[in-house]
Protein backbone atom coordinates (compact mmCIF):
# COMPACT_ATOMS: atom_id res chain seq x y z
CA UNK A 1 0.00 0.00 0.00
CA UNK A 2 1.05 3.54 -1.14
CA UNK A 3 1.10 6.31 1.44
CA UNK A 4 0.59 9.96 -0.01
CA UNK A 5 2.76 12.26 2.07
CA UNK A 6 1.37 15.95 2.55
CA UNK A 7 4.73 17.05 0.90
CA UNK A 8 3.84 14.64 -2.36
CA UNK A 9 0.08 16.53 -2.32
CA UNK A 10 1.12 19.68 -2.11
CA UNK A 11 3.89 19.20 -4.68
CA UNK A 12 1.54 18.01 -7.15
CA UNK A 13 -1.15 20.61 -6.69
CA UNK A 14 1.65 23.44 -6.94
CA UNK A 15 2.83 22.06 -10.08
CA UNK A 16 2.43 24.59 -13.27
CA UNK A 17 1.53 28.28 -13.72
CA UNK A 18 -1.96 30.19 -11.96
CA UNK A 19 -3.81 32.38 -14.62
CA UNK A 20 -2.04 35.59 -13.18
CA UNK A 21 1.59 34.52 -13.62
CA UNK A 22 0.71 33.16 -17.06
CA UNK A 23 -1.37 36.58 -17.71
CA UNK A 24 2.20 38.14 -16.38
CA UNK A 25 4.01 36.41 -18.96
CA UNK A 26 1.88 37.07 -21.81
CA UNK A 27 2.13 40.87 -20.71
CA UNK A 28 5.94 40.91 -20.75
CA UNK A 29 6.30 39.53 -24.12
CA UNK A 30 3.41 41.86 -25.78
CA UNK A 31 5.77 44.84 -24.51
CA UNK A 32 9.15 43.80 -25.73
CA UNK A 33 7.41 42.11 -28.90
CA UNK A 34 5.31 45.57 -29.20
CA UNK A 35 9.26 47.42 -28.27
CA UNK A 36 10.79 44.81 -31.18
CA UNK A 37 8.53 45.37 -34.19
CA UNK A 38 8.83 49.73 -33.17
CA UNK A 39 12.22 49.62 -33.28
CA UNK A 40 12.15 47.53 -36.36
CA UNK A 41 10.05 49.88 -38.52
CA UNK A 42 12.06 52.96 -37.01
CA UNK A 43 15.11 51.58 -38.80
CA UNK A 44 13.25 50.72 -42.65
CA UNK A 45 11.98 54.20 -41.89
CA UNK A 46 15.96 55.87 -41.63
CA UNK A 47 17.49 53.43 -44.11
CA UNK A 48 14.14 55.02 -46.56
CA UNK A 49 15.28 58.84 -45.37
CA UNK A 50 19.11 57.84 -45.63
CA UNK A 51 18.25 56.59 -49.22
CA UNK A 52 16.20 59.24 -50.59
CA UNK A 53 19.13 62.20 -49.04
CA UNK A 54 21.96 60.01 -51.21
CA UNK A 55 19.99 60.32 -54.19
CA UNK A 56 18.78 64.03 -53.56
CA UNK A 57 22.42 64.96 -53.53
CA UNK A 58 22.93 63.34 -56.61
CA UNK A 59 20.22 65.65 -58.33
CA UNK A 60 21.35 68.52 -56.65
CA UNK A 61 25.03 67.67 -57.76
CA UNK A 62 23.80 67.25 -61.44
CA UNK A 63 21.78 70.42 -60.99
CA UNK A 64 25.16 72.38 -60.27
CA UNK A 65 26.71 70.30 -63.25
CA UNK A 66 24.36 71.40 -65.55
CA UNK A 67 24.36 75.11 -64.30
CA UNK A 68 28.19 74.68 -64.70
CA UNK A 69 27.80 73.85 -68.43
CA UNK A 70 24.93 76.19 -69.15
CA UNK A 71 25.87 79.25 -71.66
CA UNK A 72 23.93 81.91 -70.21
CA UNK A 73 23.31 82.39 -66.87
CA UNK A 74 20.45 84.61 -65.88
CA UNK A 75 20.28 85.02 -62.00
CA UNK A 76 17.07 84.26 -59.94
CA UNK A 77 15.43 81.42 -58.83
CA UNK A 78 14.42 78.40 -61.19
CA UNK A 79 13.06 75.00 -60.44
CA UNK A 80 12.68 71.50 -62.18
CA UNK A 81 11.66 68.15 -61.42
CA UNK A 82 14.21 64.85 -61.20
CA UNK A 83 13.36 61.28 -60.81
CA UNK A 84 16.40 59.17 -59.44
CA UNK A 85 16.34 55.68 -57.87
CA UNK A 86 12.50 55.69 -57.30
CA UNK A 87 12.02 58.89 -55.70
CA UNK A 88 10.53 61.96 -57.54
CA UNK A 89 12.49 64.86 -56.55
CA UNK A 90 11.82 68.65 -56.78
CA UNK A 91 14.61 71.31 -57.27
CA UNK A 92 15.36 74.87 -56.79
CA UNK A 93 18.34 76.66 -58.10
CA UNK A 94 19.08 80.07 -56.74
CA UNK A 95 21.83 82.36 -59.05
CA UNK A 96 22.86 85.44 -57.39
CA UNK A 97 25.36 87.92 -57.90
CA UNK A 98 28.74 87.56 -55.16
CA UNK A 99 30.29 91.10 -55.69
CA UNK A 100 33.29 89.71 -56.82
CA UNK A 101 33.27 90.48 -60.34
CA UNK A 102 31.63 88.29 -62.80
CA UNK A 103 31.69 85.59 -60.04
CA UNK A 104 28.22 83.87 -59.48
CA UNK A 105 26.92 82.11 -56.38
CA UNK A 106 24.71 79.11 -57.21
CA UNK A 107 22.63 77.53 -54.35
CA UNK A 108 20.23 74.11 -55.17
CA UNK A 109 17.90 72.31 -52.75
CA UNK A 110 16.13 69.46 -53.64
CA UNK A 111 13.22 68.28 -51.64
CA UNK A 112 11.15 64.96 -52.10
CA UNK A 113 8.43 65.96 -54.50
CA UNK A 114 5.26 67.42 -52.98
CA UNK A 115 6.96 68.19 -49.32
CA UNK A 116 8.55 71.18 -48.54
CA UNK A 117 11.41 69.94 -46.02
CA UNK A 118 14.44 70.74 -48.27
CA UNK A 119 16.67 67.27 -48.13
CA UNK A 120 19.61 68.48 -49.58
CA UNK A 121 21.25 71.99 -50.38
CA UNK A 122 24.41 72.52 -52.38
CA UNK A 123 26.64 75.43 -52.80
CA UNK A 124 28.52 76.23 -55.58
CA UNK A 125 30.25 78.79 -57.57
CA UNK A 126 30.50 80.11 -61.50
CA UNK A 127 32.88 82.22 -63.12
CA UNK A 128 31.30 83.97 -66.45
Amino acid sequence: MTHVTSADQRSASEAGFTLFESLVALSVFSLVAISTLTLVSQNLRSSSIAEAKTYAGFVAENVLVDTRLQQNLPLGTSDGEAEMGGFEFEWARDIAETGEGTLRQVRVSVSLKGQSQTLVSRLGFRKD
